[in-house]
């Protein structure tokens, strides 16, 4: 099987580093990890130090300014696989999760893709979210952040990485893949923490994030959004 790098972006997430590095470590297939630090003041850095040299996988910890761009783009130029995998660090995939990745990338003119989207925690309001969201994706091939991205790495390359740009990074990169080749949304099932909506509130951040959507459309992206998007 194809070398997969998987790429998580932190900055201060020391109660979420250890149980993501314990579920990577259940995963089938060939991998490396790649985290990348965007300036942590507690002990995340610390712990995956900690990890390095008895993970299953090889490890990697780099650092760089913060913003989900900019770390994501720097692990991508250090990894070594063919196929990138960018994965929060709030996010759970199924053990054989790499292997379905590298039979899809392998497939006619796909390049990458995403998985369906869920949320750890059962309930309507995440049950109504989650359907909405996998019924735009699976039409638009258009993925958000946390619904797992993936795509070979010369396509990655080809399209200029992550665009920096405030939030939207993860649609606007979609749409920059899609003029060189298919995303496809695949049959496994990411679980993704809702502790954004826990901590803006659900109508709200639902709001906010449809107006985001709405504005990103039009290539406006006013700043004072950004507290209520971004986990920092």
């Amino acid at each position: 099987m194809q070398l997969i790098s998987i790429i998580t972006p932190v900055l201060n997430e020391e109660d979420m580093i250890r149980p993501f590095l314990d579920h990577l470590a259940g995963l089938w297939g060939s991998f490396e990890l790649v985290i990348v630090d965007g300036g942590s003041t507690d002990l995340t850095c610390a712990v995956v130090r900690d990890y390095i040299g008895r993970f299953p996988a090889t490890l990697h910890l780099l650092s760089t300014e913060a913003g989900r761009s900019f770390q994501m783009n720097t692990g991508a130029q250090a990894a070594e696989g063919e196929i990138l995998l960018f994965l929060h660090v709030d996010c759970r995939i199924p053990a054989d999760s790499l292997e379905v990745i590298a039979r899809t990338c392998s497939e006619p003119g796909v390049c990458g893709g995403a998985f369906s989207h869920s949320f750890g925690e059962p309930g309507f309001f995440h049950t109504v979210i989650g359907i909405l969201v996998n019924t735009c994706t699976k039409y638009t091939r258009t993925f958000f952040g946390d619904s797992g991205i993936f795509v070979k790495r010369d396509i990655f390359f080809k399209a200029g990485g992550f665009p920096i740009i405030p939030w939207c990074e993860d649609l606007e990169f979609c749409r920059s893949i899609r003029r060189y080749c298919r995303m496809k949304q695949i049959d496994r099932v990411i679980m993704s923490s809702p502790r954004r909506f826990q901590r803006v509130g659900r109508v709200k951040l639902t709001a906010v994030y449809l107006l985001a959507i709405v504005l990103n459309f039009f290539k406006i992206r006013p700043m004072f959004l950004k507290r209520f998007i971004i986990d920092r």
